[in-house]
């Protein structure tokens, strides 16, 4: 550090005793204390800095943090370039997506062609075919063969392991035989193709996958006309038993009557996370992950179940007047009527733990009023706020709920319902989503806007099909594709965004 040296002029002074100085520091004096203690505050004023910097560096490091963990969770956009614009040309040849990773590395497609179905991986920037696998159907083929060959579903989901995620896929085909068809299922790396087991289930056998498991239920039936499901899951790859379960045997009831009309059901499984739900004939079966059982969710009549946010879940009966009249069952078991479904969310990171969040369309999708997003506690089932005239699915990231309301985008506190910001993008929205920075939205007139997740400041704005060669028209359907926004236009063309 460079030493400063001041020159003043030398003056004879009378010298005082001690104890008759004045202890105060007149005026005229500051300059001199300043001089005298210029070291002292230039090592406040460092410090100070250097205290500065390190918060704003803790603070940093806390958003890299936020925005690495946000990468991973499902929906989540890539990171968008500034100013977003086309990727690439989307080739419909790549399949229906059937699977993709969150970090966006992989996206599986579905290629479907006379006689069989492809499953091609590919990159989601480039679109370049990382590696092609046939998957074969021959055993949930119809006795008449390929000639009678019906509609095929490809239908796949992902589990972890210690060597990375694994793609469960099952070959579904509709309408289902006499006595029900063989599910042929396949298990592969993702990132390489690499086929690790195949499978078929037998007719009537469901399927579904939870964290590193896969779920089969199998029903056995008595001459009474009763069932009884068996689960049980597996290491997709090695087929090891993880756990098993039965359900009580009960008497099977497939058909409701209402007024002339009949209603027919169907056994259903499915699962999240953390649990696996099992609906038939009345009744709703619910284990964790790990096997354990979560109790069993009878209902006077028939009807199916759905999975919800917050340990919770609806059960919604097959009913003639059009007065809803669901049940919400919390996480303590208290249960309340609803009239409305768990709401659809693109992107749910977890946070607000102690709300669950219901939706209906009671216009069946043809009106921008009739739309309703409900929060509600999860524990006491209480209604916390609603909003009317939301559309499309809604975003929960950080513990605010982010969703479509006319011509608005319109941010709440999920547990309060208390507005965060609005803004105003001119038309209802066709895509709403998030990169963990900015909230993304997408108009029909090709507009893609950002907006400050925080405080809903616009921080982008881009015409997505500038570059293009030729005027596709409006906007048809978006959605996100392994980390990126695919772009579907009027004209039947498409491109990827990031």
């Amino acid at each position: 550090m460079a030493t400063t040296v001041a020159h003043a002029h030398l003056a004879p002074v009378e010298l005082e005793d001690a104890e008759d100085v004045d202890r105060s520091l007149p005026a005229r004096a500051l300059p001199t204390w300043g001089r005298r203690h210029a070291a002292w505050l230039a090592g406040a004023v460092a410090a100070l800095l250097l205290a500065l910097v390190g918060v704003q560096s803790v603070l940093d490091a806390r958003e890299r943090e936020r925005l690495e963990y946000l990468a991973d969770v499902p929906g989540v956009l890539s990171p968008l370039n500034d100013p977003p614009g086309a990727l690439r040309q989307w080739a419909p040849s790549a399949g229906a997506l059937v699977a993709e990773d969150s970090a966006g590395h992989w996206a599986i497609g579905a290629r479907y062609h006379l006689g069989g179905v492809d499953l091609r991986g590919t990159d989601p920037d480039t679109g370049d075919v990382l590696w092609s696998v046939p998957f074969s159907l021959d055993d949930a083929l119809p006795p008449g063969g390929r000639s009678e060959f019906p509609a095929v579903w490809v239908r796949c989901t992902t589990t972890a392991s210690t060597d990375g995620p694994r793609a469960v896929c099952a070959g579904e085909v509709s309408p289902v035989p006499i006595g029900g068809a063989v599910t042929p299922l396949l298990v592969l790396d993702p990132a390489s193709g690499t086929i690790l087991a195949t499978a078929g289930l037998a007719p009537g056998s469901l399927w579904s996958a939870t964290g590193s498991h896969l779920v089969v239920a199998t029903p056995a039936r008595d001459a009474a006309g009763s069932v009884r499901w068996t689960l049980v899951a597996t290491d997709p790859a090695t087929g090891d038993v993880q756990w098993r379960r039965q359900t009580p045997l009960v008497p099977e009831v497939h058909a409701v009557r209402l007024g002339d009309r009949v209603i027919r059901s169907r056994a259903d499984l499915t699962s999240d996370d953390d649990r696996v739900l099992l609906t038939d004939s009345g009744h709703a079966w619910l284990f964790g992950a790990d096997g354990e059982p979560r109790g069993d969710v009878t209902v006077e009549n028939d009807g199916w179940a759905e999975l919800a946010r917050a340990d919770t879940l609806v059960w919604t009966p097959w009913q003639a007047s059009a007065v809803p009249a669901g049940i919400l069952v919390t996480r303590d078991g208290t249960r309340t009527a609803v009239g409305e479904r768990p709401a659809r969310l693109a992107v749910d990171d977890g946070s607000a733990p102690d709300v669950v969040l219901l939706s209906s369309d009671r216009s069946g999708g043809d009106s921008l009023h009739d739309g309703l997003l409900v929060g509600r506690d999860a524990t006491s089932g209480e209604e916390l706020w609603r909003l009317t005239g939301t559309t499309g699915e809604a975003l929960l990231v950080d513990g605010v709920v982010h969703v479509a309301q006319g011509h608005e985008v319109r941010a709440v506190d999920a547990r309060t319902g208390e507005s965060r910001w609005v803004a105003d993008v001119g038309a209802p929205p066709v895509y709403v989503g998030t990169d963990g920075a900015l909230v993304v939205v997408i108009t029909a007139d090709r507009t893609l806007r950002g907006f400050d997740r925080a405080g809903g400041q616009l921080a982008s704005v881009a015409d997505i099909a500038r570059h293009l060669a030729r005027d596709p028209g409006g906007v048809d359907q978006v959605s996100e594709y392994g980390g990126r926004l695919l772009v579907r236009f009027r004209d039947g063309s498409g491109i990827v965004v990031g």
